[in-house]
């Protein structure tokens, strides 16, 4: 009950914040011929928000803060698309889809709901996914070309000393560390189970077919896309390269109106439409089951890293099983070893709570995130420390070069201003 009580209260809150807003979608900006839209601006503001703990809702003041600072990170990404268009600086689609899938994740669980989430921005999860992705697709151009214009910038020892005086005072402490090393196997489901949904979507596309239910209506009742599903399916138009390769190479294959058969992607199967196509831009509609494993495959699952666990512990090498069995896809160049972080910054929250009841050399028992079940060694844990020249110099010199980078990409985005169409309303 405290559960509905909470949520009808953040829903009502939202609504209230998106009339006071008036999210009626406008145009921010026009860079070259890309129009930035007022919703894009807010659902940005809203993430700088939420990673600083800001409540934007409560705070007039800082949402036309929030806004102003999200329009001119918008405005500066797409110019750097256009730059990085012209210099054929290009990224993976694949890893795009990733980190927005994530995002939209993380967007749900922060609002409670998709519903809630929908609220907040007065618009359909799928047109929200559809902004993200141009956005995530842009920041990681941006990482690219910041990475390939100011990679060899180099500092002074004479720089780094002066450097290190200025600041020492108000310099931030190294936050503890720890380096960890997993195992993950991913639940795979019963060939039974992948049988019974096959049969299901081929049902559901039959009677399509015979006019016993319309695509969008199936859709709306059976699909399991969350960001489609309320929208009869239907993802709106969309640039080529978008879609994981199965999917996108069936789309295109079709004819206005015409429907796939089964298509199999890494979430699923999917029976695919196609409403229009324009050029390198498909409209496109679909139903997705997902496969998911059931209680008896995530129990072999378990059973299976415990083993593995044991063997390990009786004098076995974590890397070589690693190797053997994680699903992980560096697995071959890492070994199971994810590296050193800050404890604090690992994006698994699971991650943390693991790794703080663990010791050094200990290993946890099997445990289920998102991606599947993992087994975790803490293999060295190095506590804060307060920076100082004599220990930290390295540390000291990637601030300033990171200093150096900053100042230099500032001023080149400030002539690139003068190079492409800007107009904010």
């Amino acid at each position: 009950m405290k559960k509905i009580i909470k949520s009808l209260i953040i829903l009502s809150v939202l609504v209230s914040f998106a009339f006071s807003q008036q999210l009626i979608d406008g145009v921010a900006a026009i860079v070259g011929e890309k129009i930035i839209l007022v919703s894009e601006v807010q659902q940005l503001s809203f993430e700088l928000a939420q990673a600083q703990n800001i409540n934007l809702v409560t705070n007039q003041a800082k949402y036309e803060e929030f806004y102003s600072k999200s329009l001119r990170e918008l405005i500066n990404m797409h110019i750097i698309q256009l730059k990085a268009e012209v210099d054929s600086v290009y990224v993976k689609d694949r890893d795009v889809n990733m980190t927005v899938d994530q995002q939209i994740e993380q967007y749900i669980q922060q609002l409670g709901s998709k519903e809630n989430l929908e609220t907040y921005f007065n618009r359909p999860v799928s047109k929200i996914r559809e902004s993200l992705y141009e956005r995530v697709k842009s920041s990681m151009i941006v990482q690219k070309m910041r990475a390939s214009k100011f990679q060899d910038i180099s500092v002074t020892r004479p720089e780094i000393v002066e450097f290190y005086k200025e600041k020492k005072d108000s310099l931030p402490q190294i936050p503890e560390t720890v380096d960890i090393s997993h195992i993950l196997i991913i639940p795979k489901p019963s060939e039974n189970l992948r049988k019974e949904t096959k049969t299901k979507l081929l049902q559901i596309r039959e009677d399509i077919l015979n006019n016993v239910i319309s695509f969008s209506d199936a859709a709306k009742k059976y699909s399991q896309d969350p960001g489609s599903a309320d929208n009869g399916g239907n993802f709106g138009f969309t640039p080529k390269g978008t879609f994981v390769k199965e999917f996108e190479k069936a789309a295109f294959s079709l004819e206005k109106g015409e429907m796939s058969d089964i298509v199999e992607t890494e979430f699923g199967l999917h029976i695919i439409r196609l409403e229009e196509k324009r050029g390198e831009n498909i409209n496109v509609s679909h139903i997705l089951l997902t496969i998911e494993a059931g209680e008896k495959d995530n129990d072999l699952v378990i059973n299976k890293l415990s083993t593995i666990k044991d063997s390990i512990e009786n004098n076995g090498d974590f890397s070589d099983f690693a190797l053997r069995y994680s699903d992980d896809t560096d697995v071959k160049e890492n070994k199971g070893n994810l590296g050193e972080y800050p404890l604090a910054s690992l994006q698994i929250e699971s991650f943390i709570d693991i790794v703080n009841n663990l010791s050094e050399g200990e290993i946890s028992d099997p445990f289920k995130s998102k991606y599947g079940y993992h087994i975790l060694k803490l293999n060295h844990r190095k506590p804060a420390e307060t920076i100082k020249l004599e220990t930290h110099y390295n540390v000291l010199e990637n601030m300033v070069i990171n200093q150096k980078r900053q100042d230099a990409w500032n001023k080149w985005l400030e002539e690139l201003y003068s190079t492409f169409y800007v107009d904010i309303k």
